[in-house]
């Protein structure tokens, strides 16, 4: 059965073959034909195609990416939309011929009046070349084209090149250009490189002359410099200024400031160096004026006091101090007006403390410049939410609470109890450990600070009357001082034991702890040894002895240079470095007897004997 099929589609095929026209190449626009079928292959015109005849014939159906054809028409028989450097033509194909005078074979080979012809010869082998209108789009008011790229490279007089987009722009507002394009605008704009364009000089850039992203001034305009704020500002007293608006050389009588940025005077000056022009600074009580040039002194006008820089107001205040709003120098950050260094007027947002400090928290009363340190009477401190909330219940005598529940800081007639974290009375209970103490720390572990005229122990963080107590008895007993004093044991008292300013408690020198009676050191600081006078000596840099046991020379080493003493032994001493022995026992450097070769001079310095 299947060899009858296939003998009967092969009769199918020899009759197709003998009744079908036979294909001619060259003849009826047919370019190649198919050796078996005898039928066109391919047709010499790309707006032909073969036929079912054999031949060729006008392309009715549009196929897109065939023919150059981008897009077709509603019908579908012909193109609308070619790839770039094709049009549309009356044969419902692709070709060259847009614009254009003469042509050869779709391609142009002159344009039209008005247009030029621009591309390369060659592009995917094809031969891509337009014809571009000399009024209208990227080429009006064009001087000299790019043949090859179709770009503008020369506008005509009037007109300059924009990167952006590379065509010619009036050049409204342009005073000077290279090859078409703007390089410096007219007075009062300023020129963007950016964008290329010419902008009237508001705001920041006011007396601006080139701005090269657009957010700051590059270049000023001639006679005008960069000031502290970034502005283009006059400069007074200057004879030569550069090219970017900073001065040069200042006329005589006055020199340039750190930064070539102002002419002042040159006297009154504190530092700078005045060959090269450079000053730095004005005398201590004084500022510089801008104005005129010339270093003022602060206590002149109350406006300048305090004031560091002026030009006609103060712009910039000495350190510590900030500008308010009326040009006066305050103490106070967020001034809005002040007098002689004291704010009276906050800026909005902001209240004034009895403190004369400007701080974001209503009812504050005392802050240290960033956060409330006291609030009003009946109000205290809430941490967590920077606000001075009332003070009732548990917390009447509290200036300073996180999350309203525990005081951390109570009045100062009022001491912190860290059990119960609840402020009492002074006066209540001198027993109580935690007595005088008026802050705690946020965990409420130890105390922080004390009541005035109370130190805090560095070890048992109570508090007590004495200075330099680190755990104490009572009130006014100390058991343990701070290194650097010696705890009388008589009295309970920490006493100074880094110098001699009497000779009656000089076994306080170097001591750790007094006897008993509090007459002689008991117990002296590491290093050092007790002797039988009860002083504490220095042995250890003791070079020589006598047949007593007693130091007759002492040490020198690499740091320091040590002097005999009858009383203490070696003793260091910072400025005579030829001194043998010091008895002095108030001024240790004040020298008694030198090394061969030097001698006294009346300040008890050893100095060369000449």
């Amino acid at each position: 059965m299947s060899k009858i099929k296939g003998f009967f589609i092969f009769l199918v095929y020899i009759e197709f073959i003998l009744c079908s026209p036979f294909c001619k190449e060259g003849e009826n626009h047919c370019s190649m034909c198919n050796p078996i079928s005898k039928l066109c292959y391919k047709c010499d015109k790309e707006i032909y195609t073969p036929d079912e005849n054999g031949g060729c014939k006008k392309a009715h159906k549009c196929v897109l990416d065939e023919n150059y054809c981008l897009e077709c028409n509603e019908q579908g028989n012909s193109c609308k939309n070619c790839i770039i450097g094709y049009f549309p033509d009356e044969n419902g194909g692709c070709s060259y011929t847009d614009n254009c005078e003469i042509s050869e074979g779709g391609h142009c080979i002159k344009c039209k009046e008005g247009f030029i012809l621009v591309g390369r010869e060659s592009y995917l082998n094809q031969g891509i070349r337009l014809c571009k209108s000399l009024y209208f789009g990227d080429l009006k008011n064009c001087e000299e084209v790019n043949t090859l790229s179709g770009d503008c490279e020369r506008c005509k007089e009037g007109y300059y090149l924009t990167k952006k987009d590379n065509k010619c722009t009036n050049t409204e507002n342009c005073y000077e250009s290279t090859f078409g394009t703007c390089k410096k605008c007219i007075n009062k704009y300023y020129f963007n490189k950016k964008d290329e364009q010419c902008y009237p000089q508001e705001q920041i850039f006011e007396h601006c002359k080139i701005t090269i992203d657009g957010k700051k001034c590059d270049s000023c305009d001639d006679n005008y410099f960069f000031d502290d704020y970034g502005k283009c500002s006059e400069i007074n007293f200057c004879s030569k200024s550069l090219n970017n608006g900073l001065c040069e050389e200042c006329q005589s009588g006055f020199y340039l400031t750190r930064f070539r940025n102002a002419c002042v005077s040159t006297e009154n000056c504190e530092y700078g160096n005045k060959e090269i022009g450079v000053c730095s600074n004005c005398n201590e009580g004084y500022y510089i004026d801008y104005k005129d040039g010339k270093c003022k002194q602060n206590q002149e006008d109350n406006d300048f006091k305090y004031c560091r820089i002026a030009d006609d107001l103060c712009n910039t205040c000495i350190n510590g101090y900030y500008i308010s709003k009326d040009h006066k120098c305050s103490k106070t950050k967020n001034c809005a007006e002040a007098s002689d260094g004291s704010c009276i007027e906050c800026m909005d947002g902001y209240y004034l403390g009895l403190d004369k400090l400007c701080t974001n928290v209503e009812h504050c009363i005392y802050s240290n410049g960033y956060t409330c340190t006291e609030c009003e009477d009946g109000y205290f401190y809430w941490g967590n939410e920077t606000m001075c909330e009332i003070a009732d219940g548990n917390l009447t005598n509290c200036l300073f609470s996180f999350g309203g529940v525990y005081c951390q800081k109570c009045k100062n007639d009022y001491y912190i109890n860290l059990t119960d974290t609840l402020c009492y009375p002074n006066n209540l209970n001198d027993r109580d450990p935690y007595y005088k103490c008026f802050m705690a720390s946020r965990n409420f572990d130890r105390c922080l600070h004390c009541a005035d005229g109370y130190y805090l122990g560095t070890k048992d963080y109570l508090c007590s009357k004495i200075d330099g107590c680190a755990i104490s008895e009572s009130e006014n007993r100390c058991v343990e001082c701070n290194e650097n004093y010696c705890l009388d044991v008589k009295t309970g008292k920490c006493m100074d034991n880094d110098f001699i300013e009497d000779e009656n408690i000089k076994f306080y020198y170097r001591c750790n702890k007094t006897n008993d009676d509090g007459t002689a050191c008991g117990e002296c600081n590491n290093g050092y040894t007790l002797s039988q006078d009860g002083l504490c000596i220095d042995e250890e840099h003791c070079e020589e002895k006598n047949e007593d046991g007693k130091c007759i020379k002492c040490k020198k080493d690499n740091i320091y240079t040590y002097c005999l003493n009858s009383y203490f032994g070696c003793e260091k001493t910072f400025r005579n470095d030829h001194c043998l022995e010091c008895d002095d026992i108030l001024d240790f450097n004040n020298c008694t007897k030198c090394i061969d070769g030097y001698i006294n001079n009346d300040y008890g310095k050893c100095v060369e004997n000449i």
